[in-house]
């Protein structure tokens, strides 16, 4: 089990230097969350995800992230799992409206086939110069859900998990590909059709809320899908649900403050900000708007990676605050005695660095600076070190219950089987004993397990002392400990 200083148990949203600093930005984010607070209650974490969330998406055209020999896209991923009835769609009506103002796309999905999700192939009737059909046909790209900037919404992301339809493991695999750095191979979906190939290069950006599956613990340690989102578990105690019941039933016939920022006043400074990037940009490459509009989407592509040293210059002590957040971060991980989990967490780690690094081009961004600052480094790492610390300790709770779940099912199993073999009283220790072949004889039958396999797990439980065995002459005795 993880242990945790007391400044770090005690740490609140409020807290992040990110919120609490006296920066421009951060007085933006503020009024951001006090907003998104006036809809959503008490989730000001999810709040300060769905602002990261809008800047990637708003940032992901022009805004290209160096590392050696590849370029990482600012988008950020969100997959937030939490209690039903505990604010997720109506965080998502706030930012809906927020991305409308914004001018961006947003699409909400519940299902659909590979056509709708990555796109077709459409026969058009081509006609002669009096209107009339020739009888043959052109061929035109349908694009799907999955092609250009949008925002792509899933209210029930539960559904992704379903692996027992090949329909959903399929749309899984979509949305890994949809999620690679903009501008790879792998970032493109092809589906090849008898009237020809659709490739959709996608920038969609994945907003992705649910109550918390049964089986969500299997995907998390088994799935390559999360490490590759912004994994955000939080339980809701039962005295949260009240307190927030009360703060909401306080407020009927109650107005929002006329001091809290509206969503055009959020809208503004976002777009703001985004022009700011955008025009380092138009400006390194010498273009005007109208010219970059006119490119294509790959010439666009091509702009963004040659000028991505020009959007952000960074600070003296950049890199060394980015390697002291890795050295955090796997400090955290080593701290896992599980092995199972301990190996998932560090799979997460590489996408936890992509996300502390996209952090902080945002936050550079909301704070209008073209340097990124490692003071700025640090509040990216504040806020992703407290979601991995979460999210270890839930797998490990998580873990915890079900191997105390399968250890009850274990016993009660050989329990059954003792109970229905003939006991004796074993002379050297004054306990019930039975005979070992038959007690495994018996196992192998209740459970419908082969001798074999009845031996090998009765003797883990004689390694691990929770049963004995004992010798009465050449025959061998088993003692069960529980």
């Amino acid at each position: 089990m993880l242990l945790r200083n007391e400044s770090q148990t005690t740490r609140k949203w409020s807290d992040y230097k990110l919120i609490s600093s006296d920066y421009e930005g951060s007085k933006f984010l503020k009024e951001y969350l006090s907003r998104f607070n006036s809809v959503s209650y008490f989730n000001e974490y999810a709040g300060i995800l769905s602002f990261f969330f809008t800047m990637g998406l708003m940032c992901a055209p022009y805004m290209r992230i160096p590392i050696h020999g590849i370029f990482v896209d600012c988008r950020f991923h969100v997959y937030w799992v939490q209690g039903s009835r505990s604010g997720k769609s109506v965080a998502y009506e706030f930012l809906a409206k927020i991305l409308k103002l914004c001018d961006i796309e947003t699409e909400m999905f519940s299902s659909g086939s590979d056509a709708k999700m990555i796109g077709t192939v459409k026969e058009v009737p081509l006609y002669d110069e009096d209107g009339k059909p020739t009888g043959k046909v052109d061929y035109e790209v349908v694009p799907g859900l999955l092609n250009g900037y949008k925002s792509l919404t899933f209210d029930e992301a539960s559904v992704l998990l379903n692996d027992q339809k090949a329909y959903f493991s399929d749309k899984i695999l979509y949305l890994q590909q949809a999620m690679a750095p903009i501008g790879s191979e792998t970032n493109v979906l092809v589906k090849h059709l008898v009237s020809g190939t659709v490739r959709t290069p996608s920038g969609v950006s994945m907003w992705m809320t649910t109550f918390p599956p049964k089986d969500i613990m299997v995907h998390v340690l088994e799935k390559g899908f999360f490490q590759r989102v912004f994994f955000y578990q939080n339980d809701v105690t039962m005295e949260t649900r009240q307190t927030t019941s009360e703060h909401r039933m306080s407020g009927t016939y109650v107005p929002v403050p006329d001091k809290l920022w509206g969503y055009e006043d959020l809208a503004k400074y976002l777009m703001e900000c985004r022009d700011e990037v955008k025009g380092r940009l138009l400006k390194a490459a010498g273009l005007t708007e109208e010219e970059w509009k006119a490119l294509s989407d790959g010439e666009r592509e091509d702009t963004a990676i040659r000028h991505a040293y020009d959007i952000f210059s960074v600070g003296p002590s950049y890199h060394a605050a980015l390697l002291n957040a890795v050295d955090d971060y796997y400090d955290l991980v080593r701290g896992i005695s599980n092995d199972e989990i301990r190996d998932t967490a560090t799979s997460f780690l590489p996408n936890v660095e992509n996300y502390t690094v996209i952090m902080a081009n945002h936050i550079a961004t909301i704070m209008k600076s073209s340097v990124i600052t490692a003071e700025y480094v640090m509040m990216s790492k504040e806020i992703i070190y407290d979601n991995l610390y979460n999210t270890i300790i839930w797998l490990e709770q998580k873990q915890s219950v079900k191997t105390r779940k399968r250890t009850q099912a274990e016993q009660h199993a050989w329990k059954q089987a003792f109970n229905k073999v003939s006991k004796e009283i074993h002379p050297k220790t004054g306990r019930e004993v039975v005979k070992k072949a038959e007690l495994e004889s018996v196992y192998a039958q209740l459970n419908d397990v082969s001798v074999k396999t009845a031996q090998r797990r009765l003797d883990k439980h004689i390694q691990n002392n929770t049963a004995e065995r004992h010798m009465k002459g050449r025959v061998a005795y088993i003692q069960m400990n529980w």
